[in-house]
């Protein structure tokens, strides 16, 4: 009787341990795919932060133009002229700038959908570029509207990634 209750004993211990080991596996799988995801996290983060401040630093004389045009009394004359110049010159370099951003290596299962994202800012830029180029009043309607594509799109990524989507237009305006 105590060697069939040793050996019951044996078998439930053995089989103790292997389930542990089962779900030893199980815990380190899911710790590395929690790291993935961070660090896809703050590959997605870092890009986003990189782009809002290039594409800051070379539009600055577009949002110039857009504050002074919102402003009680819009500018006119050679004014006018030199603001339009300038800010189509930066809303040039901001396409250019958003073109030149590279995707992290982290970013590959984000890939397609950052690179729609880039593309569709780079072409409101250049939208406004355009639009400023034209002699009279320079009409950016539709160049806000794939803006604010631009803007939908990258919350979708942001929040897909498990981030706190931020507003696009306020970060490149601001």
């Amino acid at each position: 009787m105590k060697k069939v209750w040793l050996l019951g004993l044996g078998l439930t211990l053995a089989l103790a341990g292997c389930s542990d080991s089962g779900s030893d596996k199980e815990k380190k799988d899911e710790a590395a795919s929690t790291e993935e995801n961070t660090d896809a996290a703050g590959d997605l983060m870092d890009f986003y932060l990189n782009l809002t401040t290039t594409v800051n630093g070379v539009d600055m004389d577009l949002n110039g133009y857009e504050g002074a045009m919102a402003g009680e009394e819009p500018p006119a004359g050679d004014e006018l002229a030199k603001l339009k110049e300038s800010a189509a010159a930066s809303a040039k370099a901001s396409a250019e700038a958003v073109e030149g951003m590279e995707i992290p290596k982290g970013l590959d299962d984000q890939k397609e959908a950052v690179e729609t994202f880039k593309s569709t800012l780079a072409e409101s830029y250049n939208m406004k570029a355009d639009a400023l180029a034209k002699e009279g009043e320079a009409d950016m309607t539709a160049a806000d509207e794939k803006l604010n594509e631009a803007e939908n799109q990258i919350k979708e990524i942001l929040d897909e990634a498990g981030l706190v989507s931020s507003s696009l237009i306020s970060d490149i305006n601001g």
